[in-house]
């Protein structure tokens, strides 16, 4: 009965502490899909299921390896994961790369190179604090934002290729995320949202992380999170340590700060399995980008 199936477009399922992905092939075949098409995909009861779907495509910008898209499960287009891109580095280093690449995405050119086997280290650009880079509704200190919401108080925002607020808290895990959380991500003065991390520093070196992203999901892990609360704790002087370990759900990422912030992210991938993308997916219309 299963040979009788016929197979579409090959995928693989890859995740980063359980950061799960769809990542889909395009450099040779163009691959567009509807927003229907992703939701499906993404959707853990009826598709594939993952928090995010990948596109590797031809790049765009002279010096690098190819381009990553990153489509979220709503359907919008995100500038940057830096868990995606661990795994579609890992993924291209395989071809016979000499272990190291640039991978462009919408959120900029990031350089991936492989310390360990299954280990991806990312080197990346210096955040951005001004409130218009978050970017934000109105000019304001983007250390201690006045916002709340319940336990979640004075968030710190940067932009990491992506923007984050941070709200520093005593037990991450006394926090009921889903429930405080979305009313950052949609206060007004976060035009586009924001991901949101709840963190707690339990030494200098070590913080705990859990990270409410965009859409609207709480996910495993998330590496631009977990650069933005290592950021936001040495900006408000509670830790001066330059290299730190975030632990978060699904696991633990190392978090090196060089000079002008600029930071490399350590941690793992892995490929779950292998399959084939049904033939029938809904029709390929543009997809609306955000942020």
């Amino acid at each position: 009965m299963l040979s009788s199936i016929h197979a579409g477009r090959p995928f693989l399922k890859m995740h980063g502490l359980g950061n799960d992905f769809v990542v889909v092939d395009a450099r040779t075949a163009p691959f567009r899909p509807s927003t229907d098409a992703i939701r499906f995909i993404c959707d853990r009861h009826v598709g594939i299921g993952g928090d995010q779907l990948l596109v590797i495509e031809p790049p765009t910008v002279e010096g690098a390896h190819s381009r990553m898209r990153i489509y979220n499960v709503d359907g919008t287009e995100a500038p940057t994961c830096l868990n995606a891109t661990r795994c579609v580095v890992w993924l291209l280093l395989q071809e016979g790369e000499n272990g190291s690449l640039v991978l462009e995405t919408l959120g900029g050119l990031i350089e991936g190179l492989q310390p360990a086997e299954s280990q991806i280290a990312l080197r990346l650009g210096a955040p951005r604090w001004n409130w218009e880079a978050i970017p934000l509704a109105a000019a304001c200190e983007t250390l201690f934002l006045d916002l709340e919401s319940g336990p979640l108080a004075k968030p710190t925002a940067v932009n990491v290729g992506n923007p984050h607020l941070v709200c520093f808290v005593e037990s991450r895990d006394a926090v009921d995320v889903p429930r405080w959380a979305p009313a950052l991500q949609n206060a007004p003065l976060v035009p586009e949202g924001a991901n949101i991390g709840v963190a707690e520093l339990v030494a200098p070196d070590r913080l705990r992380l859990v990270v409410w992203e965009r859409p609207g999901i709480l996910t495993q892990a998330c590496g631009s999170g977990a650069c933005a609360a290592v950021l936001a704790a040495r900006r408000r002087g509670l830790t001066s340590e330059d290299r730190i370990t975030v632990e978060m759900p699904g696991g633990v990422l190392e978090v090196e700060v060089h000079d002008d912030e600029r930071l490399v992210l350590t941690g793992p991938v892995a490929v779950a399995f292998a399959g084939y993308l049904p033939l029938t997916l809904p029709q390929t219309v543009s997809v609306k980008v955000a942020g």
